[in-house]
């Protein structure tokens, strides 16, 4: 593992956040919406409320149950790890050495 420098870091960030700049001037122009016109939905109701509320409510109770794993886990005794010795397993020996 490197060990990074400020001054590394700060080059990579700045070069990265330039990148990121580039992109999004870049995709503005195919991004912006046509207007003046209407859109005409077939489907007569709003999903996107209900929908993201309910991936807001999964993804919060996700993050919920996964702090409460990792508090669980950081507060279970550690058991020493018991370190058997290596088996070496006997040299295999050839056909020509095997009597039929």
């Amino acid at each position: 593992m490197s060990v990074w420098s400020a001054r590394s870091l700060g080059s990579r960030v700045a070069v990265a956040g330039s990148v990121a700049a580039v992109f999004l001037v870049e995709s503005a122009q195919g991004a912006s919406a046509a207007t003046g016109g209407t859109v005409e939905s077939s489907v007569p109701f709003t999903v996107a409320g209900p929908v993201g509320i309910a991936a807001v409510a999964v993804g919060a109770g996700g993050l919920a149950v996964g702090l409460l794993r990792r508090r669980k886990a950081s507060k279970a005794p550690v058991t020493p790890v018991v370190v058997a010795p290596l088996k070496v397993p006997a040299p295999r020996r050839s056909q020509a050495d095997n009597p039929a």
